[in-house]
């Protein structure tokens, strides 16, 4: 007969069986969450028409972390030999569900769902008696486990008609919430039967995003990362509508800073050596598009980054890419998504190394989405890429948080000769279509939330990376190859670490940018466990 799981499971969709005694868990609920027992298949026949009734329908999501909605549509489930079919939707709000691919499994007394989900993340989710999905993922850009629920929605969407008046309904941060980081993010859906036209979000009475939408929408999804003060602070979130009207809610949250240890830390120990190294190494100097200015010194810093890594360094030949203008494999936008994202993504494994190095055009762009607080999207500029059409033709600086949540490797440092200030010279431009501004460090820190990722950048946001006919190169990556030559071996220990490397690139750019009239400062956003070594060099 039957278990008592599958009676209970599936009450809403057949006719209560008799009472039995209740299956028992085998696997245990994500931490934190209540345990009931998980669903308990006793017959592959019972599957084939219990599943899809219960299955097929709205999921409602609640997550541990800042936007706390999530919808799972399961439009149709069907069996097909031995194999699952599942076809589902997944987003924030109705307005952005797309379809997902979804694998559906049976083990033992589990019926487990997995997919990826719109933010680059693997989900497993487990069907439990009492109607619930739960299951754990990890964001791209951090290490820690995140945990969801899923709960059928007892009511559907109202998609037939309009929204009735405007409401603004916050997801993060709960009201009155006491908080020990700095970082934090506003999340809210604004909807509205007459449209959305214009959404803005302050914190402590500063305006720090504002988007307007062309075409008002029903519905708009914030998100937008603040830092706050300590203290109490005050978040507004004011909705327009196309007439004029306004709506405005507010939430308080307060932060603390945790207390500091009294006891002097420990001198972190150097990790063990990576079993492997990996690198991409490109340079653009030539564009297809004659009105990007073509660069002098890019392609030789490139070869000679190469060079030192095949060489001091120690990384394997067949374990580099090298792209330039002069190789067979050109600095196509195409080309430089493989090698960073598929490449080094097939090839690098958890205690390997990964190094990359770009050298060429930064540029900015309006932010059509309202993300970046300084309203300007970052691109790296590949060889085919069209200036008044960065976001279709270039590498938005944004994908290499996907490309960090790709590598297996816990340890990948980038190093970017480039800049994006839009300024004039250097090893920027702009669109016509923008001017330049000013660009904040905090778009660096997003990059690298997660532990073991290190940006060193040519610059800082406002100022321009220059390259200097005396040198043959790029001042930043003229005096890269001259700390791990061994200049950097700050310590005199035959070791130059990326720490080293940092503080003697830093220290000589900054000389050298104002001994020619300049203004350039090198900047490394990220956090790695202990000493990084990087090459061993005759002390």
């Amino acid at each position: 007969r039957p278990s008592t799981a599958l009676e209970r499971l599936s009450q809403a969709v057949s006719p209560p069986s008799p009472p039995a005694p209740a299956a028992q868990p085998a696997v245990a609920a994500p931490p934190g969450a209540p345990t009931p027992p998980p669903f308990a298949p006793s017959r592959e026949r019972e599957l084939e028409v219990a599943l899809p009734k219960l299955l097929t329908g709205r999921w409602e999501g609640e997550l541990d972390f800042a936007v706390s909605a999530r919808i799972l549509v399961i439009d149709s489930v069907r069996r097909e030999g031995d194999k699952w079919i599942v076809q589902a939707r997944f987003g924030v709000a109705d307005v952005d569900l797309q379809a997902t691919p979804v694998t559906l499994e049976t083990a033992d007394d589990r019926v487990i769902l997995k997919f990826t989900t719109s933010l680059g993340s693997r989900l497993s989710l487990i069907l439990y008696s009492d109607a619930a999905l739960r299951g754990t993922f990890k964001l791209a850009f951090e290490a820690r486990e995140r945990r969801i629920e899923f709960r059928k929605a007892t009511t559907p969407p109202a998609t037939a008609g309009v929204p009735e008046g405007l409401t603004v309904a916050f997801r993060h941060p709960p009201d009155q919430a006491r908080v020990t980081e700095a970082s934090s993010v506003v999340a809210a859906i604004v909807t509205s039967g007459k449209g959305v036209a214009q959404v803005s979000v302050t914190l402590n009475g500063t305006e720090v995003h504002k988007q307007t939408e062309r075409t008002p929408a029903k519905s708009v999804v914030v998100s937008v990362p603040v830092t706050l003060r300590q203290g109490p602070n005050v978040i507004a979130i004011t909705a327009t509508e196309p007439d004029g009207t306004v709506r405005q809610e507010l939430r308080t949250i307060s932060y603390e800073k945790p207390p500091v240890a009294v006891a002097t830390p420990a001198q972190p120990a150097a990790p063990k050596p990576p079993a492997d190294r990996w690198a991409v190494v490109i340079g653009v100097g030539r564009y297809d598009n004659p009105g990007i200015p073509r660069l002098r010194y890019t392609v030789p810093d490139a070869e000679a980054i190469y060079q030192i890594l095949t060489g001091p360094v120690g990384v394997k030949k067949e374990n580099v890419l090298l792209l330039t203008d002069k190789t067979e494999r050109k600095p196509t936008l195409r080309n430089i998504k493989w090698a960073l994202g598929t490449f080094l993504a097939r090839a690098a494994k958890k205690d390997d190394m990964v190094l990359i190095f770009f050298a060429g055009h930064g540029a900015p762009e309006v932010d059509q989405r309202g993300v970046e607080q300084d309203g300007l999207a970052k691109y790296l500029v590949p060889s085919d890429a069209d200036p008044d059409d960065l976001f279709s033709s270039a590498l938005p600086m944004d994908d290499i948080q996907t490309i960090f949540g790709r590598i297996e490797a816990e340890r990948v440092v980038v190093f970017l000769d480039s800049c994006y200030s839009g300024a004039g010279g250097g090893r920027t431009f702009a669109s016509k279509k923008t001017r330049a501004s000013y660009v904040d460090e905090l778009f660096l820190e997003r990059l690298t939330r997660s532990k073991g990722r290190a940006i060193i950048t040519a610059s800082r946001p406002t100022e321009v990376s220059i390259e200097l006919p005396e040198l043959g190169h790029g001042i930043f990556t003229y005096y890269l190859l001259q700390g791990l030559k061994g200049a950097a071996d700050l310590n005199r220990d035959g070791i130059v670490s990326l720490q080293e490397l940092y503080e003697y690139v830093e220290q000589q750019v900054t000389q050298k940018s104002r001994a020619v009239g300049a203004n350039q400062h090198p900047v490394m956003k990220g956090e790695l466990e202990g000493v990084l070594p990087l090459v061993k060099v005759k002390p």
